[in-house]
């Protein structure tokens, strides 16, 4: 966490750097959920295309229809080079869901750096994401009795859930002072809901996956946490969500 925020301080080129290096390892570990369903996703295409869509967020997004629409064409020319016709929707599929489901939202992250108070917006939503985990999974193992979604995460239950989206708004409301973000009160107070929601829809979202491929965590490389990816879930839909309202909001 410190290496993050030091790198949200100092903004691009490093954080693109840190953003792309993250992409890339959590795609790798989506492409791993793939292969316990039994697809074969192209993961060099799929890793080339998402550190493409990292590299359109660091300038500004101005190629974002040619990166996506060159690399679905691309993905299946790749498919036809293949020439393995037996589960090749599945293959396609599960190498453009990986790439968009993890370069597009965290191109994000670099979009709110460049926007106008944008190292403020980008440890906003990092932390407010943060407060969200620390509270639903505190207040989940101390007052959790009634299941959310017991066929997906046996371990969420409502009042976890409620903890979640009230650390979120007193974060926001926090933030908002500490970082004297540009907005009403009462945006704060809504943005906190917003992102409170946000957060555990994108984690409940990546237990379906996990859940559906029969693993328990995405990945290894975090020691007693699972993979990145299982890092990242609750912040893919945060930095959609907090991006797209202050980029209406400075229009």
């Amino acid at each position: 966490m410190p290496i993050l925020l030091g790198l949200v301080w100092a903004g691009l080129p490093w954080l693109s750097l840190l953003v792309g290096l993250v992409a890339v390892v959590a795609v790798r570990e989506f492409y791993r959920l793939g292969h316990a369903l039994g697809a074969k996703p192209m993961v060099p295409f799929g890793m080339a295309w998402t550190l493409a869509m990292i590299a359109n967020g660091h300038y500004g997004a101005s190629f974002t229809v040619p990166v996506v629409g060159a690399g679905i064409v691309a993905s299946l020319v790749f498919l036809l080079w293949r020439r393995r016709a037996d589960g090749a929707l599945a293959d396609w599929a599960s190498t453009l869901t990986g790439a968009l489901y993890i370069g597009w939202p965290l191109s994000h992250a670099l979009l709110i750096r460049e926007l106008d108070s944008g190292r403020a917006w980008l440890l906003y939503a990092i932390l407010v994401t943060f407060a969200t985990d620390t509270a639903a999974f505190f207040v989940g193992r101390a007052l959790g009795r009634r299941k959310m979604a017991p066929s997906i995460s046996p371990g969420k239950t409502w009042e976890g859930g409620l903890g979640g989206l009230t650390g979120a708004i007193l974060a926001s409301l926090s933030l908002y002072y500490i970082l004297s973000l540009p907005m009403h009160l009462w945006a704060a107070l809504l943005m906190g809901a917003g992102i409170g929601v946000a957060a555990q829809v994108g984690d409940l979202a990546e237990s379906l996956l996990k859940r559906s491929a029969g693993v328990k965590e995405a990945g290894t490389v975090i020691p007693g946490h699972g993979g990145v990816l299982d890092r990242l879930d609750s912040l893919v839909f945060t930095l959609l969500l907090v991006y797209y309202v202050v980029a209406w909001a400075q229009a």
